[in-house]
């Protein structure tokens, strides 16, 4: 099992992500579209990712991202997101 990553560090990527990929996490939270406990799981699911060295890299150079990348273990809650505030 791999070591969880830094907290800290995490959250500003799970940040991060969320805007490259057009989420607003605030308004997530606010209109009850995700509670503090799924996001919590989705910070903590970041700690546990193998591939931060390459997300990191791509966040440093994409501003914008049609989704997020297939590594990213907050792929699918991202683009759900997406789908609900886009409509």
């Amino acid at each position: 099992m791999q070591t969880l990553g830094d907290m800290r560090a995490h959250f500003m990527r799970v940040l991060k992500m969320s805007k490259a990929n057009g989420v607003d996490l605030s308004t997530a939270l606010d209109e009850g579209q995700i509670d503090t406990d799924d996001f919590a799981d989705m910070v903590t699911a970041c700690r546990g990712c193998a591939q931060v060295g390459q997300c990191d890299r791509l966040l440093a150079t994409m501003l914008a991202l049609p989704q997020a990348p297939d590594y990213c273990e907050n792929r699918k809650e991202f683009a759900q997101l997406r789908r609900v505030q886009v409509t």
